[in-house]
C-alpha cells in the first residue's frame, strides 16, 4: 500500500528527502511500511537542520519538531518547525510570526488574543461571532496548516491533538477574513 504525503516546512528551507536534495519538495507517493527521512536545512543561519524519520504517515523522530496531520484515506500533510539553538538565557528565542492569515488568525484566537483576531475579521463577521463562540469553534483544534492537494476543496486543515484533520476553507475579502466554512 502507498501513502501520500505533502511537505509543508513553517520556515524557508530546502530538503533532502531519502538522501536526495529538493528545493520545493511536491507532494510524495511512498509505500506505507518504509521509511522515509526528511532533513531539512534552514536558509536562515540561526536555524538548526534536522531529519525526521516517517513511517506509515507517522512522525517517528523528531516529534516535536514535525507533525503529522491526516487529510483524508492515504493523505498526509507533514508540517515542520523552526529547530533553534539551545542556548540557556532567559532571553524568549526568536520567532517569527506566519505569513499565511488564516495560521495568523488561527494562532491569535488560540493564544487568547481575541482583539487582534477580531482586527482580522470583516466588520459582518466580527458582529455575528462571540468571544466564546471564537473560542469554542477553536478548541478542538491543536494545529492549523494550509492544504497542498489541488483535488480537495479545502483552503487549510485543522488538526486536533489526536485524530484526522479536517477540512475548511478560509474565504478572505480583501486581507479581512469574511467566512470560515466546514467541509
Amino acid at each position: 500500500m502507498r501513502i501520500m504525503y505533502a511537505f509543508v516546512p513553517h520556515f524557508e528551507c530546502v530538503t533532502l528527502i531519502n538522501g536526495a536534495f529538493n528545493e520545493r519538495p511536491a507532494a510524495l507517493s511512498y509505500p506505507s511500511a518504509s521509511p522515509l527521512y526528511i532533513t531539512l536545512l534552514p536558509l536562515r543561519a540561526m536555524l538548526l537542520p534536522y531529519t525526521v524519520r516517517l513511517i506509515g504517515g507517522k512522525v517517528a523522530s523528531n516529534a516535536e519538531l514535525a507533525r503529522s496531520f491526516e487529510a483524508g484515506a492515504d493523505r498526509y500533510i507533514i508540517t515542520f518547525d523552526e529547530r533553534h539553538n539551545y542556548v540557556y538565557s532567559p532571553r524568549t528565542p526568536v520567532t517569527h510570526p506566519p505569513t499565511d492569515p488564516a495560521e495568523r488568525f488561527f494562532r491569535a484566537v488560540k493564544s487568547g488574543d481575541v482583539g487582534l483576531a477580531r482586527g482580522m475579521m470583516t466588520k459582518e463577521l466580527s458582529e455575528s461571532v462571540t468571544d466564546e463562540a471564537l473560542a469554542d469553534f477553536f478548541s478542538p483544534y491543536s494545529d492549523i496548516a494550509p492544504n497542498p492537494y489541488s483535488d480537495i476543496r479545502a483552503t487549510h486543515f485543522l488538526a486536533p491533538s489526536e485524530g484526522r484533520a479536517e477540512g475548511f476553507v478560509f474565504a478572505f475579502d480583501g486581507s479581512l477574513l469574511a467566512d470560515i466554512e466546514e467541509l
